[in-house]
């Protein structure tokens, strides 16, 4: 199995006030498979999210260099990387990320809408998607109708809606009740199943299961 994502000698750090600096990353290496479910762990501060923050393209390091397919992420300016992110990457945050005064339809098409896809195809697909998460009967509901693990499986319905080949998840759980949070790694385990590479930072152990490698960081290190 091919790699789809190459980091070699990744370092991270941050100027903080009073000529502090923050050694996020130091030295980083790792490849990942393409069709992998791999679990990135660790304490906080060790490094796990700003790791997966550049692999995105949210963020950049301070030295070394990550290609994920056909991009070499850490040489892209700012328009090319933005068609990165939105061409390869699904993102799904903690806090789910979504835009209180749209419907849920809405939230799902909106990256169709930057992709340039004509209004009436978009949300057709929204609901579509929508509706592999069965949230079919809450399409025209807003964020604060919804229980936390419905919100988080509409983040999972608008990471799939450019149909990217790496989801990246930060801490997806975090904010669910046990049910809720074994639910959405069900969901992630079949879209891996069917294909795609997915990398989840995560506190809880339980998440290992799903995982077809585990990767445990501490302090900026690979463990």
């Amino acid at each position: 199995m091919k790699s789809i994502i190459t980091v070699s000698e990744l370092h991270k750090t941050y100027d903080m006030d009073d000529d502090v600096r923050v050694v996020a990353l130091d030295n980083v290496s790792l490849e990942i498979e393409e069709g992998a479910l791999v679990t990135t762990m660790g304490p906080s501060g060790s490094g796990k999210s700003t790791l997966m923050h550049i692999v995105g393209g949210l963020d950049r390091p301070t030295s070394g260099s990550v290609q994920v397919g056909k991009y070499n992420v850490t040489s892209l300016d700012e328009q090319q990387m933005a068609v990165y992110r939105r061409q390869t990457i699904g993102f799904i945050f903690q806090s789910f990320n979504l835009i209180q005064s749209m419907t849920a339809l809405e939230n799902v098409a909106l990256p169709l809408r930057l992709s340039g896809i004509p209004r009436s195809e978009r949300l057709e697909y929204a609901y579509e998607l929508l509706t592999k998460v069965g949230l079919q009967d809450r399409v025209y509901h807003k964020p604060t109708q919804l229980s936390g693990g419905q919100q988080q499986r509409i983040a999972i319905a608008r990471a799939l809606a450019n149909d990217p080949p790496v989801i990246l998840a930060d801490e997806p759980t975090g904010n669910l009740d046990t049910a809720s949070g074994e639910n959405v790694m069900e969901m992630l385990r079949e879209l891996n199943e069917n294909g795609r590479t997915i990398m989840v930072v995560t506190h809880d152990p339980r998440m290992t299961k799903y995982a077809s490698r585990v990767i445990k960081m501490l302090d900026g290190h690979l463990l």
